[in-house]
């Protein structure tokens, strides 16, 4: 995480570098990985404004507050940044589910293989490749199919979200998507 500090007709202390980088520290806990933040204390006649703009991998957050007293001024912004974070986060959560819910209508079809060549050789075991493309966390079919898509495998093991069951998605020999799930 990349923290700057700008104060204007103010000078920042080190405590309250250290106590806002802190804050800082637990709320990227909530949101993710903060890629950066800036903070921005300008001291005017009668109070302080602080500004911080977070810039995570998913989204941007900008917070402003005045408060006579500095620190009043930083709490309150990292009050209401934690705020969004979590806001956001449920945001998400709730897309998840109903993503979860719609599953069932996305029209993916089973398919059987049949294998028309011969037996396999001896020579053909011998060339076997261990992959440790699965995951070991419950993902939806569509998660899957995008990690399956990313790697150069030809298959992806998971556990699925929505049937609890293990399930492999794989390329055949068709090149098209093809489901195999535990009974």
């Amino acid at each position: 995480m990349s923290i700057s500090f700008t104060g204007k007709n103010l000078k920042l202390t080190g405590a309250q570098k250290g106590f806002t980088e802190k804050k800082l520290r637990a709320i990227e806990k909530i949101s993710g990985d903060i890629i950066a933040a800036d903070v921005i204390i300008t001291q005017g006649k009668l109070d302080i404004k602080v500004e911080m703009n977070i810039k995570t991998k998913m989204y941007n957050y900008n917070v402003e507050e005045n408060d006579p007293i500095l620190k009043q001024a930083v709490r309150s912004a990292l009050t209401n940044l934690k705020k969004q974070v979590k806001k956001n986060k449920e945001k998400i959560k709730e897309e998840k589910k109903r993503e979860r819910s719609n599953i069932q209508n996305t029209g993916y079809v089973a398919e059987t293989i049949y294998d028309d060549t011969p037996e396999r050789s001896k020579d053909d075991i011998d060339n076997i490749t261990i992959s440790n493309n699965y995951s070991k966390k419950p993902l939806s079919v569509e998660e899957a199919v995008f990690y399956l898509k990313d790697s150069n495998d030809n298959a992806y093991m998971f556990r699925n979200s929505d049937t609890n069951k293990l399930t492999v998605v794989f390329f055949n020999k068709n090149k098209s998507l093809s489901i195999i799930e535990e009974d």
